[in-house]
C-alpha cells in the first residue's frame, strides 16, 4: 500500500464519519417534509448541512495534500541517508590511503550536508504553501459565513415585517367583526 492509498483511506474515513450525520439530516428532513407538506424545508436543511460540511472537507483535502508531500520528502531524506551510508561503506572498503579517504569523506559529508539543507528548504516551502492554502481557506470560509449571516439577517428582518403586517391585518379584521 503506497502513501497515496493510505491518505485516500484516511480521507474516506473522515467522509464516512460525517456521512451518517448527513443521512440522519436527510431522514429528519423527510419527516419534516411530511409534517410541513413542503420540500422547501428539506432543501433548506440539506443545503445548511452541506454548507456546514464543505469547509471541513476542503480542510481535509489541504491536510491530505500536505501529509502526502511530507511523506514524499521524508522518503527522499531516508533515501539520501541510505545513499550516504552506502557510499561511506564503499569508501571505507575501497580506500587504502588515509589522506585520500579523508578528502573523499570530506566531499561526501559536504555533499550530504548540502542535500539535507536542500531538503530543509523543501520542507520550509511546503510549510509556507500549506500555510497559504489554510489562510486562503480560512479567509474564504469567513467571507462565506459573513455573506450567509447577512442574508440570514435580511431574511429574518423580512419575516419579522411580514409577521407584523399579518398580525396587523388580523387585528383589523378582528376589530371589524
Amino acid at each position: 500500500m503506497n502513501t497515496r492509498q493510505i491518505y485516500e483511506q484516511w480521507f474516506e474515513m473522515n467522509r464516512a464519519a460525517i456521512d451518517p450525520f448527513m443521512r440522519w439530516n436527510e431522514i429528519a428532513l423527510q419527516a419534516a417534509e411530511r409534517v410541513a407538506g413542503t420540500r422547501q424545508v428539506y432543501d433548506q436543511w440539506f443545503e445548511i448541512s452541506r454548507i456546514a460540511v464543505d469547509p471541513l472537507m476542503r480542510w481535509n483535502e489541504i491536510a491530505l495534500q500536505a501529509a502526502e508531500r511530507v511523506a514524499k520528502y521524508n522518503l527522499a531524506v531516508a533515501q539520501d541517508c541510505l545513499e550516504m551510508g552506502t557510499r561511506q561503506i564503499e569508501l571505507n572498503c575501497e580506500t587504502r590511503d588515509p589522506d585520500k579517504w579523508k578528502d573523499s569523506e570530506k566531499k561526501l559529508i559536504s555533499d550530504f550536508g548540502q542535500k539535507i539543507a536542500d531538503r530543509g528548504a523543501d520542507y520550509l516551502k511546503l510549510v509556507k504553501e500549506t500555510q497559504d492554502a489554510l489562510n486562503e481557506w480560512a479567509s474564504q470560509a469567513a467571507k462565506e459565513t459573513a455573506e450567509r449571516a447577512a442574508r440570514a439577517a435580511e431574511s429574518a428582518a423580512r419575516a419579522g415585517e411580514e409577521a407584523k403586517a399579518a398580525a396587523g391585518a388580523g387585528a383589523q379584521r378582528g376589530a371589524k367583526a
